[in-house]
């Protein structure tokens, strides 16, 4: 195939995207992203990705304040974006608007002008289940994106990943999201699955692309169904909507119906921190000293306690105890935008050189999300700006393997017909 599948890159951070698809295949060019930090005065995020990506054309602007109709056609729009509120509310002559969650409705926005064939997004886990396992509406917030995909005319697939399950050296698990347009062969073969029965339906599930046909999956549970189209609007669907126990795992939604399982992954052997720790380091500002040491022994105990809901219900809630130092025979733990502080989720390490416990390094921690060590190298950056950034990024490799399958599925777009597993027919459009 030589024609490009242009993209454009809503919330770049440091080119997490850019780079898994660049190392999937030549064929993605991303041809405009956005990257703007509303709550820092220094742009590095910008600044790095302009760096590593010199060709491209990256603005450092608030998205909410672009016009998305100046925005580049594109064949597919990526980005990760944060998990806040997406419940809306009717304002007059003003319509529909999302309280918390307007970074979604910004990407709503740029769809609607741009229509792109492909929508490839990705999220903390807890987006199943937002706002919450114990509110009154869990998976309330994904139900919402799903619904608003299904109004735009697109169906959706999505699997919840743990990046070490399949090779990577980071026990982070993201929600990601492929959406694809109403007028494509492959929303046209997802169709015609869903009408197949549960048996098929089973079997797409388990081996979905683009998540499950490289990142295969050993087993799937019970198939559960959700009807979004019995909801009159997105107000209704907001105030009213319910699903017992919040979201599964994995699942795709065609026409507004929800095909949905929890899955047993295919484990590959995952790379751990052991590859990854340089011995010796010689940066000493990441050695504990004797104070530093006790904090974390205090922060890492478990502790359990009994909340109390809005509704007035108690719940346990509780963390356990997390390993000190972090075995260096394991991937690591997710990192977060903190890692370089005294917190309980920082990686404290026991350098395999001297013996000495220590904090991970910022190249260290750029290995662990699978980018060139120096990828976050800039004029005047500090190692918590490194931190920070790579707190916020993705597991890069992981990308690409999703990417490899997403150029396969842009191929077929050309050609006349999708050929799944024994069990399922060949299915003409």
């Amino acid at each position: 195939m030589d024609k490009k599948i242009r993209v454009a890159e809503m919330f770049a951070g440091v080119g997490g995207f850019h780079l898994g698809l660049s190392r999937a295949s030549s064929h993605f060019e991303v041809i405009w992203a956005d990257q703007f930090e509303p709550s820092r005065k220094n742009q590095f995020a910008f600044n790095i990705y302009k760096k590593n990506f010199p060709e491209t054309n990256v603005v450092n602007e608030d998205i909410s304040l672009i016009n998305k109709t100046n925005i580049p056609y594109m064949d597919m729009l990526v980005g990760g974006f944060p998990c806040q509120d997406y419940s809306v509310a009717s304002t007059g002559a003003k319509g529909i608007f999302g309280k918390k969650g307007v970074l979604w409705w910004d990407i709503k926005d740029v769809i609607e002008a741009k229509w792109p064939q492909f929508v490839f997004l990705e999220n903390v886990d807890r987006l199943l289940t937002s706002p919450g396992i114990n509110s009154v509406q869990p998976g309330r917030d994904f139900g919402m994106i799903l619904r608003t995909f299904s109004d735009l005319g697109y169906g959706v697939t999505w699997k919840m990943i743990n990046a070490a399950d399949y090779g990577f050296p980071q026990r982070r698990r993201r929600t990601f999201i492929f959406a694809f347009r109403k007028d494509t062969n492959f929303k046209k073969y997802v169709k015609n699955i869903a009408q197949l029965g549960e048996e098929n339906i089973a079997e797409f599930i388990k081996s979905m692309p683009p998540l499950s046909s490289s990142l295969k999956n050993i087993s799937i549970g019970e198939i559960s169904e959700v009807d979004l189209t019995k909801y009159n609007s997105l107000i209704d669907f907001s105030d009213n909507f319910s699903v017992e126990k919040a979201f599964k795992k994995t699942g795709f939604m065609i026409d507004g119906h929800i095909y949905m399982a929890d899955y047993q992954p295919y484990i590959v052997k995952p790379k751990t921190l052991e590859s990854i720790i340089k011995p010796n380091e010689t940066d000493e500002t990441l050695y504990l000293t004797p104070e530093k040491e006790n904090k974390f022994k205090e922060l890492k105990d478990g502790f359990k306690t009994i909340k109390i809901s809005k509704s007035g219900h108690k719940y346990p809630y509780g963390m356990g105890a997390i390993a000190f130092p972090d075995p260096l025979n394991k991937p690591a733990r997710t990192m977060v935008t903190s890692e370089h502080t005294v917190s309980r989720m920082s990686h404290v390490i026991k350098d395999p050189g001297n013996g000495l416990l220590r904090l991970i390094s910022p190249e260290e921690a750029e290995q662990i999300n699978t980018f060139p060590i120096g990828w976050t190298l800039e004029k005047n950056i500090t190692p918590s700006n490194r931190y920070f950034m790579m707190g916020n990024a993705l597991v890069v490799d992981l990308v690409k393997v999703i990417g490899i399958e997403i150029e396969k599925l842009a191929k077929k777009e050309h050609r006349k017909k999708y050929i799944n597993s024994s069990k399922l027919e060949v299915i003409k459009h």
